[in-house]
């Protein structure tokens, strides 16, 4: 049995190419069976100078100072590097998630004092098994069930767990049979604390009637977390090509099968920070998300998001509120070489042909009017304008913001660039109105140019 449990241990530091790379490793040790068994197995491992014991005093129960000075005098006689930190600021409440934080920020400070890359902790497979029991219990988040890594990131190093797949009942065998000394925690017998109760009550129960659940939970929290891998390897590229500064492309997204698209739709909420969605809600959304649904729609996420479909894109705002009035709500006059934003991007300038072009921008369009009509204004558009088309006949602006895919969201933004009898000239960034010229254009006309540039141009 120590020998199986040996060949554990050093195969996961090959993994993490302790032996190749030389250097320090820390052990977080709580005097408890399991890592005082890890400690035991390491020392015939790897030589005492490259070990850091690291233990913290959490003061909570009468033994801890017992435990810790038994820690010390453990360490001096093997000539073992010991770190020891003291825990004395509890919190009234939350002290389970209080006191971990402060054992990985002192795994930390102490890879960071003796240059260690490896922090090894001493989870086996019966906190795996109860982990993956809790967190099943608690949500429907899939990624959740994953549980336990046996290695991730950590303080710029690795954090490793070698015996996660290894059962309590083993850990225990193997001390009682190599006479390692262990404390024993008398609070792991508190029924008030949640994880106690799943260890001491309900995975005991549930292992009745499966003998082997503990390792099966392990197994499935193993297989889960290689189909998440897996998942994300053939969706990042996908995801990717999907992606656009403006939000999510649907009519690529439409073209995958239902079930990827739910992956690819969680997956890119996800980046946008919308998580703790619903199954329900992500159908919900995968529903109106669909070719044949409205083209213009906003559906209410959870954490205060919303969701915005224009047409074939998908893009997700926080804070907002239903009815958020555009901010283009006013009138101005428009003065002449003067550059006005334009509410679909870029901006604009109007001025007399006669005057030398802007250095940047082109020319878009050119309107001979009555020196009367002028100045123009520019305003925001209403339902009732109307733009005259070439040939005879009108066109309503909501015709043209609809035919041209302008999300419903931006249609209140849109302007109007009108003359002093309010004629519609230029639906701004859109569409120009159709004007016949003059037969002759004398002193009572004014001819005009309207220049256009992107957001991108500079003068």
């Amino acid at each position: 049995m120590a020998t199986n449990l040996s060949k554990i241990i050093k195969r996961s530091l090959q993994r993490s190419r302790f032996f190749a790379l030389g250097g320090k490793i820390v052990v977080a040790t709580s005097t408890g069976v399991d890592s005082m068994v890890l400690l035991t197995q390491l020392q015939a491992l790897v030589a005492p100078e490259r070990l850091v014991v690291a233990h913290v005093n959490h003061h909570l129960r009468a033994q801890s100072d017992r435990e810790a000075a038994f820690l010390r005098d453990y360490c001096a006689r093997r000539g073992l590097l010991l770190r020891v930190a003291d825990w004395q600021d509890h919190p009234h409440q939350g002290i389970e998630a209080a006191a971990r934080d402060f054992r990985y920020r002192f795994f930390a400070a102490v890879m960071k004092e003796t240059g260690a890359k490896i922090l090894l902790t001493a989870h086996h497979a019966n906190d795996q098994a109860e982990t993956v029991l809790m967190k099943l219990v608690r949500g429907g988040d899939l990624r959740q069930l994953v549980g336990l890594r046996e290695r991730r990131p950590f303080a710029g190093g690795e954090l490793v767990r070698p015996l996660l797949a290894v059962p309590k009942a083993q850990l225990v065998a193997n001390a009682r049979n190599g006479g390692v000394t262990w404390f024993e925690d008398a609070t792991n017998a508190d029924q008030s604390i949640t994880r106690n109760r799943y260890r001491n009550r309900y995975l005991p129960e549930l292992a009745a009637e499966n003998p082997r659940l503990v390792g099966d939970l392990g197994e499935l929290a193993a297989q889960l977390g290689d189909l998440l891998t897996a998942s994300d390897d053939l969706l990042a590229p996908l995801l990717t090509k999907l992606t656009t500064p403006t939000g999510l492309n649907l009519a690529g997204w439409w073209q995958q099968s239902p079930a990827t698209q739910r992956l690819l739709l969680r997956a890119w909420l996800a980046k946008q920070g919308v998580v703790d969605l619903s199954q329900a809600a992500l159908c919900q959304l995968q529903a109106r998300l669909a070719p044949d649904a409205k083209p213009n729609q906003v559906q209410e996420l959870a954490g205060g998001w919303r969701a915005i479909r224009a047409y074939e894109r998908l893009a997700v705002k926080k804070g907002e509120k239903k009815g958020r009035r555009s901010a283009f709500t006013g009138e101005s006059m428009v003065k002449f070489a003067h550059w006005y934003p334009v509410a679909a991007g870029g901006s604009f300038l109007v001025q007399p042909a006669a005057a030398p072009a802007p250095t940047t921008g082109q020319p878009v369009a050119t309107f001979v009017l009555p020196k009367t009509a002028l100045p123009l204004r520019i305003r925001p558009s209403q339902l009732s304008d109307r733009l005259r088309l070439k040939g005879g006949g009108w066109q309503p602006v909501r015709r043209v913001l609809i035919n041209q895919k302008v999300p419903a969201a931006e249609r209140p933004r849109a302007q109007l660039l009108v003359d002093q009898t309010d004629r519609p000239l230029w639906l701004v960034g859109y569409r120009f109105a159709w004007w016949e010229w003059p037969p002759v254009i004398d002193d009572k006309w004014q001819k005009i140019v309207v220049y256009l540039k992107g957001e991108d141009e500079r003068e």
